[in-house]
C-alpha cells in the first residue's frame, strides 16, 4: 500500500471547499474530478453549508476574504475539519501581526490541519488543471516546479517563461510560512513525478537542519536551482551567513544563482539530455567577436574554462578545412557555414578527451542558410555523447532560430553572457553533486580522537566559568584529536611559507563554519581573501577549501610541496571532527598559521566556548549544532561469525552505490521477488540514489559487509555487501517503512536479526511513532522473525497476497 503524502491534501485534493469574497480577484481552476463547493463570504449573511456531505475527510481549504473577517470564517471551517488550508492574499488585506500568526498556527495544529500561507499568491499544478491562485492563468505543462517566498518574483518568472515556452508542474508560493515550510514542500517535490527539476527562489536564510536535510533528499534525484540575493545588510554577521549559506547549497548538491537572468539561463540548460562531467569548453563560431566576448567572461571569474585540444583533434579539424579557419581552441569558420562543417567538427571535440562540453556561437550571416545549420544542429545533437550548448547572437532574425532549437531540447541562448551563465550553472551542478556525495570516513584515519578526555577538559573549563581557553587548554585540546599544528612560534631557522589562517565560527543560524585563507589580522575573517565551508570535512572536502582559497593559487600552488598540502588537509580534518564532536566550542582563531616543510606552526591559538549548558547536551550523537549530520560512526559495529569470519554493521556511504548494485544483482530471482514484490534485476539510478546517499538525521540505511575477495564486486573500500536493510519516512511524516535483503549465500547466520534490532533502535532515537513494512505471504522466513521481534501481522486490504508488517514504537496509531 501507498501512503498518501501527507501534502496531497494540499497539492492533489481530492476535494475543495472555496471560501471567497464576491469582490476577490482570483479565479480558480480544479480538475473535473476534484469535488469542489465555493461559499461566497458576506459577513452575517454568508450561507454556510449544514454539512458537505463527504465521505471521507475535507481536503482542502481555500480562503481568500479580508484578514480582519478570518476568525469567523475560521470558526466554520472548524465544523468541516479540513486536512489543509490554504490562505490566498485577498486584494485589501495588510500584513498579519505576529499575534495573528500564533492564532492561525494555534487554529492549524488544534484541528490538525496543514496552513499554507497567510498571503500566499497560491499554488498551480499546470499538468492536473490545477489553479489555486490569484494568478488569473495556468502556466504552460512541463516538468519544473517553482517554490517562491515572493509574490513578484513569482509572477516575474511566469510571465518570462511564458514567453520562453518553459512550463510548469508546480508552482506554490509560500507566503508567510505559519506553518508549511519550504522544507515540508521539498520533501513533496522530491518524491513527486511530475517534477524534474525545482527552482526555489528565497527572500530569507531557511531554518538550518530541516532545509539542509530535505534540500540534501531532493537534490539526490533532481537539479535544484537556488536563486537568493545577498542580505541587504552589510553587517560581519550577515555576509558572513551569506556565505554559510552558500557553502550549505554546495554541500547539499543544490545550484546557487544570484540574478533572474542567470535563473532564467539555469533552466534552459538544465532540460538538457546531458549534463557536463568536468570544466572544459571547446568553442566553435563564425567569427571572432562573439568568442572574444566569451574569453572575456571566462577570464573572470567563471567556472568553466577553455579546453586544450588534442594534437589528434587539431589534426581532424585540418583534414577539409578552409584557408581561414581557426583550427585552435576556439574554432572559427568566416566563410559561410554549411551542414557538412559542423558535421565533420562537431563530432571531432566530442570525441576528444580533453573537452567536457561544446559552445557553438553564431552571429547572423546573410549568406550562410541558418535555418540549415539549426536543422543539422538538432539532427547531430542526438549523436553526441557530451552536452551542446548554442547561442544565436541578435533578435530579429535568431529568434526563431533559438526558439527552433528549444523546442528540440537544445539550450538556445541569446547572448555570450548568458551562455556562459548557462555553462557555469552545469559545471557548478557537477561540483556541487560531488560535494554531495562526500562525508567523513566510516573508520577514523589514523590514530582515533581521545573524545572523552576533550570532553572532560572542556566541562571542567564550563564549571569554572571560563570562557576563554589559554594556550595550554588549545593546546590539549588540539592534542586530543592530533591536529598536525605546533602551537609554538616557528623557529627562524625554518623557512615558511606566505602566513595563512584557519578560523572557525558560529553562525546563529547554521551552526559552525570553518574559513581558510590569507592570514586575516586584524582585517575581516570573511573576505575576498578566504574562503568557508560547513563541517563536518574529510580529506576531499579540506582540498576543496583549501583550492578555493585566493592564497593557494596566487602564492602557494607553485611553491608548497605535496606534504605541505597533505599536512594542511589533514589539520583541517581533524579541526573538523573537534568542532563536531565538541559542540561546546564556539570559536577557533589559528592566525597566522605558518606552513613548512617541517610542520605548521601557530605561535597564538585562540578558543573560545559556549556558556556551560544541560549536561545532557554533551551527547552530541545527534549533532543537532551542525546544519549537516556527520556520518554516525557510532552506529559501526565489529562482528564475527561463528566460523571466525569477521564482518562489520554500519551506515551506509554514497560511495557503497556501486557494491550495493552487484549485491542485488547477485540475488537469486526469489529473493529479488520476496524484497522487492518484482522480477527487477537491479535498481534503477533514482533507487540507487535514494538507497544509497541519506539524511543520517531523519532516516537510515545499513549494510553487513565483509572484505572483498574480487575487485568486480568491491567499493572504494574494498568492502562487499552481503546484506541491507534500510528504512525511508513515510509520507506521513511520523513513521517508516523498512525493507531487509539478505545475500542467499549468507542466509541462516543471524544477520536478519542483528540487522532490525539495530534499525528499530535507530527509528526510535529519530523519534519515529511506528516502522513498517510489506511482507509476501508466502515469505514464511521472514514473517517468523519479524514475529519473534515483536511486529505485528495485518493482512493488506488492497493485496490479500502482502502481509504488512508493524512495530508501535511508543507513538499514535499507525492507519
Amino acid at each position: 500500500m501507498i501512503l498518501r503524502h501527507r501534502l496531497a491534501a494540499l497539492f492533489e485534493a481530492e476535494s475543495v471547499l472555496i471560501v471567497r469574497t464576491e469582490k476577490s480577484r482570483e479565479s480558480l481552476q480544479l480538475p473535473e474530478s476534484t469535488w469542489q463547493k465555493t461559499v461566497l463570504y458576506q459577513a452575517e449573511s454568508t450561507q454556510w453549508p449544514a454539512s458537505l456531505e463527504l465521505k471521507k475527510r475535507l481536503d482542502l481549504a481555500v480562503v481568500c476574504v479580508p484578514a480582519a473577517e478570518l476568525n469567523p470564517v475560521l470558526e466554520k471551517l472548524s465544523l468541516y475539519q479540513p486536512r489543509a488550508l490554504l490562505l490566498l492574499t485577498h486584494y485589501s488585506s495588510r500584513a498579519y501581526d505576529a499575534s495573528q500568526q500564533r492564532a492561525l498556527q494555534q487554529w492549524a495544529q488544534d484541528h490538525h490541519c496543514l496552513l499554507l500561507g497567510p498571503r500566499s499568491f497560491g499554488l498551480m499544478r499546470p499538468n492536473s488543471g490545477l489553479n489555486l491562485s490569484i494568478q488569473p492563468q495556468l502556466p504552460n505543462q512541463g516538468k519544473v516546479a517553482l517554490v517562491s517566498q515572493s509574490r513578484t518574483i513569482t509572477t516575474a518568472i511566469l510571465d518570462w517563461a511564458q514567453d520562453a515556452n518553459i512550463g510548469f508542474s508546480t508552482v506554490v508560493d509560500m507566503g508567510d510560512e505559519a506553518d508549511v515550510d519550504l522544507a515540508s514542500v521539498l520533501d513533496f517535490l522530491a518524491v513527486d513525478n511530475q517534477s524534474d527539476s525545482i527552482i526555489l527562489y528565497l527572500h530569507s536564510h531557511p531554518t538550518s537542519r530541516q532545509f539542509a536535510s530535505a534540500l540534501y533528499a531532493a537534490t539526490a534525484t533532481k537539479p535544484i536551482i537556488v536563486l537568493k540575493a545577498a542580505a541587504l545588510d552589510h553587517s560581519k554577521e550577515l555576509r558572513a551567513r551569506e556565505e554559510v549559506f552558500s557553502a550549505l547549497i554546495r554541500r547539499t548538491g543544490a545550484i546557487r544563482v544570484r540574478y533572474l537572468l542567470q535563473l532564467y539561463a539555469a533552466v534552459k540548460i538544465l532540460s538538457l539530455r546531458r549534463r557536463l562531467k568536468g570544466t572544459r569548453i571547446a568553442m566553435v563560431a563564425n567569427g571572432d567577436g562573439i568568442t572574444q566576448l566569451a574569453l572575456d567572461i571566462m577570464r573572470h571569474g567563471s567556472t568553466v574554462r577553455r579546453a586544450s585540444l588534442s594534437m589528434e583533434t587539431i589534426e581532424q579539424l585540418a583534414d577539409g578545412a578552409m584557408e581561414n579557419d581557426q583550427l585552435y581552441n576556439p574554432v572559427v569558420r568566416y566563410a559561410p557555414w554549411t551542414t557538412d562543417f559542423i558535421d565533420r567538427v562537431l563530432p571531432a571535440l566530442a570525441a576528444d578527451p580533453q573537452v567536457d562540453g561544446i559552445l557553438v556561437l553564431l552571429a547572423p550571416d546573410p549568406y550562410a542558410d541558418l535555418h540549415a545549420i539549426a536543422e543539422g544542429l538538432i539532427a547531430l545533437s542526438k549523436k553526441l555523447y557530451k552536452p551542446l550548448v548554442t547561442c544565436w547572437v541578435g533578435e530579429y532574425s535568431m529568434r526563431g532560430l533559438r526558439s527552433k532549437l528549444e523546442q528540440a531540447g537544445i539550450a538556445a541562448l541569446r547572448t555570450p553572457d548568458a551562455a556562459m551563465d548557462a555553462l557555469n550553472t552545469l559545471a557548478s551542478y557537477h561540483y556541487s553533486q560531488q560535494l554531495a556525495q562526500q562525508i567523513i570516513p566510516a573508520y577514523p584515519l589514523g590514530r582515533p580522537a581521545n573524545i572523552e578526555a576533550a570532553k572532560h577538559i572542556v566541562l571542567e573549563l564550563q564549571q569554572q566559568g571560563v570562557r576563554q581557553l589559554n594556550e595550554t587548554d588549545c593546546a590539549q585540546l588540539l592534542a586530543c584529536f592530533h591536529v598536525p599544528i605546533l602551537a609554538q612560534a616557528k623557529p627562524y631557522t625554518v623557512p615558511t611559507l606566505a602566513p595563512t589562517c584557519i578560523h572557525m565560527y558560529t553562525d546563529a543560524q547554521y551552526g559552525p563554519f570553518m574559513v581558510f585563507g590569507a592570514a586575516a589580522g586584524n582585517l575581516e575573517f570573511i573576505s575576498s581573501r578566504t574562503a568557508v565551508e560547513l563541517p563536518p570535512l574529510n580529506r576531499n572536502l579540506a582540498r576543496h577549501l583549501i583550492e578555493r582559497a585566493p592564497i593557494w593559487h596566487e602564492r602557494l600552488h607553485d611553491v608548497a610541496g605535496e606534504d605541505v598540502f597533505r599536512e594542511l588537509q589533514q589539520a583541517l580534518e581533524k579541526l573538523s571532527e573537534l568542532i563536531s564532536e565538541i559542540p561546546e566550542i564556539k570559536t577557533i582563531q589559528i592566525d597566522p598559521l605558518w606552513l613548512s616543510p617541517s610542520g605548521l606552526y601557530c605561535s597564538k591559538i585562540r578558543m573560545e566556548l559556549h556558556p556551560l549548558q544541560d549536561p545532557q547536551n554533551l551527547d552530541c550523537t545527534s549533532y543537532q549544532h551542525m546544519a549537516i549530520h556527520p556520518y554516525p560512526r557510532h552506529l559501526v559495529q565489529h562482528h564475527q561469525f561463528k566460523s571466525g569470519q569477521p564482518w562489520v554493521l554500519r551506515p551506509i556511504r554514497p560511495e557503497d552505490a556501486q557494491a550495493l548494485q552487484d549485491f542485488v544483482r547477485d540475488l537469486s530471482a526469489e529473493s529479488r521477488y520476496m524484497r522487492f514484490v518484482s522480477m527487477m534485476r537491479e535498481l534503477s539510478p533514482s533507487m540507487l540514489a535514494r538507497y544509497s546517499r541519506i539524511d543520517y538525521s531523519r532516516e537510515l540505511a545499513l549494510v553487513a559487509t565483509v572484505p572483498s575477495t574480487d575487485s568486480v564486486m568491491a567499493d572504494q573500500a574494498g568492502d562487499r555487501v552481503i546484506a541491507f536493510v534500510h528504512y525511508l519516512r513515510n509520507n506521513d511524516g511520523r513513521g517508516a517503512e523498512y525493507a531487509l535483503v539478505v545475500a542467499d549465500d549468507w542466509q541462516r547466520h543471524g544477520l536478519g536479526s542483528q540487522l532490525m534490532r539495530a534499525i528499530i533502535e535507530a527509528a526510535k532515537s529519530q523519534g519515529l511513532s511506528y516502522i513498517d513494512g510489506y511482507v509476501l505471504a508466502t515469505n514464511d522466513g521472514m514473517l517468523a522473525l519479524l514475529k519473534r521481534l515483536g511486529f505485528k501481522n495485518d493482512i493488506d486490504k488492497y493485496d490479500p497476497g502482502l502481509r504488512r508488517v508493524w512495530l508501535d514504537l511508543g507513538g499514535a496509531e499507525t492507519e
